[in-house]
């Protein structure tokens, strides 16, 4: 009896989580490419680079709109056993709303999953191919020079400076180099006039090193050098800020950060908030299910008909949105990027009193 109700209620939750997936990917994909479509007919796109764009594009809406979809689909899944009075009936023979809503759990446990891995695999490669789609239909120009900009290297945390970086070409223009003293070793401070990217190293010009000691005297007399190779751990498309946090991995915005952290906090800071943001979607997804399922159940918001489900379902994901949104602007003031995560503490503290005082 038991698997037999479980996949009674899987069968309603999944048949609405299909539809509602379907129909929001198709409505927002349609609604995103009338207003592209002119910059699609201007700038001469065939239709298999058009159909190659959306393909990058329903990855991304996916992985924003899973926690809005698991909540629609409650709403409308577990609202139509409501209103047929089968929740009432299951109650009634003993089976508590925890065990009603277990597979429920398992299955948004999954979503999670899923949602965690195409975020990391598939929408960090999304994010970067639509992106520059976007620009040239826009036809925004990428910025070519970059001025005075320090950087932390993976080089014993060596730091390095230049007065301009033109991203094009992959050379900096005046630029320093100094790595700090050890036990076993003196300060080093490089000069250059310019760094080029070639055959995949750093290679710096008209050079002048120096090292010095711990009270600020010279060790060794400077040395000049035409040209030497350094390997400075640090690729032109991190320099150049190509990559957006939206499109790094989890793997390459710790680098970032460990970066950034000292040389550029505020860089570091927006990399921080995405880290955790990687984190919070995912679990949304449950967190929903834990607010909405007891809302629909209790409240009798499915007997209102399908229009109540659907309005307390966007009010929902609305005042979400509006609390993340603020948040996240707090997070940024104050410097703790772990606000992100107050909406939800907040859904989830909501969705577990409601839970364990359904009657």
């Amino acid at each position: 009896m038991i698997r037999r109700l479980d996949r009674h209620v899987l069968g309603w939750f999944l048949t609405a989580f299909a539809l509602v997936t379907v129909a929001c990917l198709f409505l927002y994909t349609l609604f995103d490419f009338s207003m592209r479509a002119a910059a699609f007919v201007r700038e001469g796109f065939p239709a298999l680079r058009v159909v190659q764009f959306y393909l990058y594009f329903v990855p991304r809406l996916f992985v924003m709109l899973a926690p809005v979809i698991v909540i629609l689909a409650v709403a409308w899944g577990i609202g139509r056993l409501v209103r047929d009075s089968e929740i009432t009936a299951m109650r009634a023979a003993g089976i508590s709303p925890a065990r009603i809503a277990a597979p429920l759990f398992v299955v948004c446990g999954v979503l999670a999953c899923v949602v965690f891995v195409l975020n990391e695999r598939v929408v960090t490669m999304a994010y970067a191919y639509i992106d520059d789609e976007s620009r040239l239909l826009s036809k925004k120009q990428p910025k070519e020079v970059l001025e005075r900009q320090y950087f932390t290297t993976d080089d014993k945390r060596g730091k390095l400076f230049f007065e301009r970086y033109h991203i094009n070409d992959q050379v900096m223009e005046e630029v320093s180099w100094g790595r700090p003293a050890t036990e076993k070793s003196p300060r080093l401070q490089l000069f250059a006039e310019r760094a080029e990217w070639l055959g995949g190293q750093w290679w710096a010009f008209n050079v002048k090193m120096t090292r010095i000691d711990r009270l600020g005297e010279e060790v060794t007399s400077p040395v000049s050098a035409k040209r030497i190779m350094y390997e400075w751990e640090l690729p032109p498309e991190y320099i150049a800020g190509e990559k957006n946090p939206e499109e790094c991995t989890l793997g390459e915005l710790n680098r970032a950060i460990r970066r950034e952290r000292e040389t550029q906090p505020e860089s570091a800071l927006d990399n921080r908030l995405e880290r955790h943001f990687r984190f919070a979607v995912p679990v949304l997804a449950v967190l929903m299910l834990l607010l909405s399922f007891p809302l629909v159940v209790n409240t009798g918001a499915g007997r209102g008909g399908a229009a109540a489900a659907l309005g307390v379902s966007v009010l929902l994901c609305l005042v979400y949105y509006g609390f993340y949104v603020a948040m996240r602007a707090v997070a940024r003031k104050v410097g703790f990027p772990p606000m992100v995560w107050v909406p939800n503490l907040a859904y989830g503290a909501a969705g577990a009193f409601l839970f364990f005082r359904m009657r």
